[in-house]
């Protein structure tokens, strides 16, 4: 199979210590650096952006491999700092995060991702928290496979298509009726 690019995202909070991050994201990624696939990610300086980054920096894998989306306020922002660090920087059209997004989908041939479940989320955001709200990295998973905002997805099923903790694997049969399969 030849080298493919992963869409790495996920919440732009960690928690302490990038707990979140390092619990979830590095068999996916380690799995991908030894297929020497190649990744996008968007350019947050903090969150998972911020945390694949480095990561994949420091396994090293090669920057000609890592591509950061950004939009042209972005770019003035943090262009220059990537660019130092070797990795490719593509200036998006379009000057929202949607924009880019759409531009890293486009881009790449799969995702890595995980989506918080319904009770991380509540203990992650307290009262704060929100039934149905639909993240950037769930709007990232759905939009690669066509599935609308208004079809109801358990966090569980989506990490379980993935093989990433948190995931049910007995629950595909609830996303082959949303994908009407």
């Amino acid at each position: 199979m030849p080298p493919q690019i992963a869409f790495i995202s996920g919440p732009i909070d960690t928690g302490p210590n990038e707990s979140y991050f390092h619990t979830h994201y590095p068999p996916l990624l380690t799995a991908a650096i030894a297929r020497n696939d190649s990744f996008v990610l968007g350019p947050l300086p903090y969150g998972v952006d911020s945390d694949a980054l480095s990561y994949l920096l420091q396994y090293p894998v090669s920057p000609a491999r890592i591509t950061i989306f950004v939009t042209s306020r972005e770019d003035s922002l943090w262009g220059m700092q990537f660019r130092a660090l070797g990795v490719n920087v593509h200036v998006v059209e379009g000057d929202s995060t949607h924009d880019r997004d759409v531009a890293m989908t486009a881009a790449s041939t799969y995702d890595i991702l995980r989506i918080r479940t319904e009770e991380e989320a509540k203990q992650m955001y307290g009262r704060l928290w929100r039934e149905g709200y639909v993240t950037n990295t769930e709007r990232n998973w759905r939009r690669r496979r066509g599935v609308g905002e208004d079809e109801r997805v358990e966090a569980e099923v989506v990490n379980g298509v993935l093989g990433v903790n948190g995931g049910k694997k007995k629950k595909k049969r609830f996303l082959g009726k949303v994908l009407g399969r």
